[in-house]
């Protein structure tokens, strides 16, 4: 590999003083790391002021500032073709990358060429407990923290498979990722790393999770509605676009119990939440023109092997995490003020 063969990316959208903290701690861990590169998704906050003092006290930093949000994969896109290195790593803003974390996932990497993704353990900064050891996807397309709440120092430290990755923080073989003509940008944002988990499988290729390379994350497991809107939204574009209609029959019984199980949830929540779940039919049928060239995109490619995917999707759900969000009331201390811009 190259002295330097690590291109990370950073989409940053209203990160606040999370952004630097961010910054501070990628930038000391310099010896694989050759460039950064800041996308602002037309924050308006002061973390811009940040990205900018960065770029200017360390030349790997550069800032690309847009005018609007154009949403996590659409921001990875634009970087993506100006990418030389082998890899390239994409980390959430509210993440804090722990000292030494590049260099097993880029050895894993490049040990194995049947690895594209390969993901750190992501631990939640308050508890140090996991956030993710990867994703827990079920054959539903729901995607659920792998391992939520458990001790870091019981888990295998060997590389292992996964259902997906964790959007958080990963890194990917950039080859790939222009194999698919980038990271598909449908969804806007919530549910993309399910979207790319499921390309990778669907490729031949492989998601690994490292859990000797860590990073803390400004974590805890909370829903709202406009969250619900656009995860909702989304899992249905993934399954309409990545799923044979043999596949959509087989799995028919496990759809209706997870239809619901949303909608109960939605009930439980309030009116809100409802009109949520409704609006994400809603905007299903209103993009079926997007999500039919989306599926055209995907079986059009030279490889698809559902067998690998079908392999990594589970048909259990994680009941903590269900109980979790069953039991939340009143208002999400997540939600961003004045809402998601959607």
């Amino acid at each position: 590999m190259g002295d330097r063969p690590i291109t990370a990316v950073i989409v940053n959208y209203r990160s606040g003083d999370d952004l630097g903290t961010c910054l501070d701690a990628l930038l000391g861990d310099d010896e694989l790391l050759g460039r950064v590169v800041v996308v602002d998704n037309g924050s308006g906050d002061d973390s811009l002021r940040l990205a900018k003092e960065a770029a200017g006290r360390d030349g790997r930093v550069e800032l690309l500032a847009l005018k609007d949000n154009v949403g996590l994969a659409a921001a990875v896109n634009l970087v993506l073709p100006s990418v030389e290195t082998p890899y390239l790593a994409i980390l959430n803003p509210d993440t804090t990358p722990q000292a030494g974390w590049l260099g097993p996932l880029v050895s894993t990497l490049d040990e194995d060429p049947g690895v594209t993704v390969a993901c750190p353990l992501v631990l939640i900064e308050e508890t140090g407990e996991v956030n993710s050891a990867g994703q827990h996807v079920h054959v539903t397309g729901l995607g659920f923290n792998r391992l939520l709440h458990a001790d870091p120092d019981t888990i295998d430290p060997e590389p292992h498979e996964v259902g997906g990755l964790h959007g958080a923080a990963f890194v990917i073989r950039t080859a790939a990722l222009s194999d698919l003509d980038g990271w598909d940008e449908t969804g806007f944002i919530y549910h993309e790393d399910v979207g790319l988990s499921w390309d990778v499988w669907l490729s031949g290729s492989r998601v690994v999770c490292v859990p000797t390379s860590r990073v803390l994350h400004d974590y805890h497991l909370t829903m709202y509605p406009e969250k619900l809107f656009l995860l909702e939204r989304n899992r249905w574009a993934l399954l309409l676009s990545h799923l044979s209609i043999p596949r959509l029959l087989l799995i028919s019984p496990a759809l209706a119990l997870t239809e619901l199980m949303v909608w109960g949830l939605a009930l439980v929540r309030g009116v809100g939440f409802l009109r949520a779940k409704g609006r994400a039919y809603a905007w299903v049928w209103r993009e079926r023109e997007a999500i039919s060239n989306w599926r055209r995109r995907v079986f059009g490619r030279a490889t698809y092997q559902p067998a690998a995917l079908y392999r990594h999707t589970q048909w259990s759900y994680p009941i903590n995490q269900l109980g979790i969000l069953g039991g939340e009331r009143g208002e999400s201390t997540r939600q961003p003020p004045g809402g998601l811009p959607v």
